[in-house]
């Protein structure tokens, strides 16, 4: 292995050696004083448009449709006049349906809900349209991190 070739492989374990350690640090993370879960499980996302056409008919967007009956729901314009907010708790002793986890359930309606209002569907990542792309190393940690992010996150 020539000096160029051996640089090569040096910087690219050496960034996925980063990636890794950045990750784990990622996982278990610390809240601070202003992205700590809510005490009393609420959470919110912000949706651009008008608060009376997200419930259109009575009814939410389908994602959030599907778990409404177990959620306390309240819409609230949000700041700056940038659409609204939908903000959202599993009532207490409701069975949601889905997931074991209530809270990871209630993360992913408000973000596919939000989807479905502004562009009409759920963005997917995968499959990808341009079709299957070799697996190299750092592609298989973007892959896994897209993978993982599903329900987990910001929203």
């Amino acid at each position: 292995m020539d000096g160029k070739a051996a640089a090569a492989v040096g910087i690219g374990v050496a960034g996925v050696a980063a990636g890794l350690v950045a990750r784990s640090l990622v996982k278990e993370r610390r809240y601070s004083d202003g992205d700590a879960p809510h005490p009393q499980g609420w959470k919110a996302v912000t949706v651009l448009g008008d608060a009376d056409d997200f419930r259109s008919g009575g009814r939410y967007p389908e994602p959030l449709e599907r778990v409404a009956g177990s959620l306390e729901i309240r819409l609230e314009p949000a700041p700056g006049d940038k659409g609204f907010e939908v903000h959202a708790r599993v009532r207490e002793g409701a069975d949601v349906p889905g997931d074991d986890d209530p809270g990871k359930t209630l993360r992913t309606a408000l973000r596919d809900a939000k989807q479905v209002f502004e562009t009409g569907e759920v963005l997917q990542a995968t499959p990808r349209p341009h079709g299957e792309r070799p697996t190299t190393l750092l592609g298989g940690a973007v892959d896994a991190a897209e993978d993982d992010a599903r329900g987990e996150g910001v929203l």
